[in-house]
């Protein structure tokens, strides 16, 4: 059901020709465009805040538990950080 927590969060789907199959969402603000790509086949996500053609890449991982997901998708700039440990080191977990 992560369409609609993202659909909760303010997000809506646009056609965008990305590199793999999957969705993009976008939720446009004050300085920009938060636009995120989830892949079809996979539960993870990127998350990228800027412009809509060069945002800055802010998350790329596994969609994480329901309370994180929130503070992700509405762009809590203080837990982003946290958030790329957080998948970096379920990446890690994963591989090993």
């Amino acid at each position: 059901m992560l369409w609609q927590q993202l659909n909760e969060a303010g997000y809506f789907p646009i056609l965008w020709a990305p590199t793999e199959p999957g969705t993009t969402y976008v939720r446009p603000g004050a300085r920009g465009v938060l636009r995120v790509f989830v892949p079809a086949h996979r539960a993870e996500l990127t998350l990228y805040a800027g412009s809509l053609a060069a945002g800055e890449l802010r998350y790329r991982g596994p969609v994480p538990p329901e309370t994180e997901l929130r503070q992700l998708l509405a762009s809590d700039v203080s837990w982003l950080p946290h958030a790329r440990h957080w998948a970096e080191a379920e990446v890690a977990r994963a591989a090993s």
